[in-house]
């Protein structure tokens, strides 16, 4: 998969790559196992006003694949997208995606999980769409299995203040019964069926991967930090974005550009060890 890493020494990655600690990495070198989860709008794609344009940095996704390719790292992606769309967007990755913050899941050896949806939770989410598109919303609605969005990227400030703040409160509404939740993200709104979120995704990989692994959750939004929050305690979570602000993760990168040069470090820090010149 293209150039590989110039291993050069093992004392660690060259901060001037993502200037994550140092103290990360000799984590990630020692761990017997590793795993790797990632978010993918904001973290591995830049976002795009029109989500469809939302592709991956083409490095990264070339890192990806060799990351996976060791033995002793799990690689997932765990984003709020459909998993059939996730699926088209990266490709032939050999990693586990889930999709719908964990509603749907694409198991290694290519089967396909879906939590089951009750039926309350589904009227529930097909009268939020009918009630977005009674505001005059039709064309920012985006109607998954699991949840109903509205996509705000791209309006002007004020506009999307006033579109969020009032289908926080129409939706609002629909929590009562217990089977659905609403919050914000980076770009909108969203109605969701209970059950599963980022965090229930990390502790389902958890539970899999071998005693000891090592996790590491890269991820931008708010919606992450179900993700950050559950790691934290056993692990390492980065946040990716510019603009500071309160979260579980301990470290931060600016950029999905800072993503491709945190997987080289993490290429750098995973390599075996090179052989001692021959006498």
């Amino acid at each position: 998969m293209g150039r590989g890493i110039d291993v050069r020494s093992r004392s660690g990655p060259s901060p001037s790559r993502s200037g994550l600690p140092a103290g990360l990495w000799k984590q990630v070198r020692r761990a017997p196992h590793r795993l790797l989860m990632m978010d993918y709008d904001g973290t591995l794609a830049p976002f795009r006003i029109e989500r469809e344009e939302a592709t991956p940095l083409p490095r990264s996704i070339e890192l990806l694949h060799e990351v996976a390719r060791h033995h002793a790292t799990t690689v997932a992606i765990i984003s709020g997208r459909p998993l059939e769309e996730l699926e088209r967007l990266v490709g032939p990755l050999p990693a586990e995606l889930f999709g719908e913050h964990g509603a749907e899941r694409r198991m290694p050896d290519g089967s396909v999980q879906r939590r089951p949806l009750s039926a309350h939770a589904a009227a529930a989410l097909d009268d939020a769409a009918r009630a977005a598109t009674a505001e005059g919303w039709a064309d920012l609605i985006e109607r998954k299995r699991f949840s109903v969005v509205i996509h705000t990227r791209g309006l002007p400030r004020q506009e999307v203040q006033r579109i969020e703040s009032r289908a926080v409160e129409l939706w609002g509404r629909a929590e009562i019964d217990g089977e659905v939740t609403v919050g914000r993200f980076n770009g909108g709104v969203e109605l969701r069926a209970r059950g599963r979120d980022k965090g229930t995704a990390v502790m389902a990989l958890a539970a899999q991967v071998p005693a000891g692994a090592f996790p590491v959750f890269v991820g931008d939004d708010v919606t992450d930090e179900d993700a950050f929050e559950v790691v934290r305690p056993w692990g390492y979570g980065i946040r990716v974005g510019g603009v500071e602000r309160a979260s579980h993760a301990v470290a931060r990168l600016p950029s999905p550009d800072a993503v491709t040069a945190f997987l080289e470090d993490w290429l750098e820090a995973t390599a075996p060890e090179p052989e001692p010149p021959r006498a």
